[in-house]
């Protein structure tokens, strides 16, 4: 749990219901993150190049940070 931002001293406050629920969260949001990655293994083993660079794309565009544009 600590590796998805909780802090020791807070771990050791949370009731055993709140362990269980954040436990899931984590689950669920660690087999999102396995599901992408399959398939991008799937695109990059039987996808042809153009397809992979089109998904490269898109992950690297998601990946970056918006850019801020100062209204005044």
């Amino acid at each position: 749990m600590i590796e998805h931002g909780h802090r020791l001293p807070d771990l050791l406050d949370y009731t055993l219901a709140q362990v269980r629920a954040f436990l899931g969260a984590i689950e669920r949001s660690d087999a999102a993150r396995d599901a992408r990655l399959l398939s991008v293994i799937a695109i990059g083993t039987r996808g042809d190049g153009g397809q992979l660079d089109q998904t490269l794309n898109r992950l690297t565009d998601t990946a970056q940070p918006p850019i801020r544009t100062s209204r005044r």
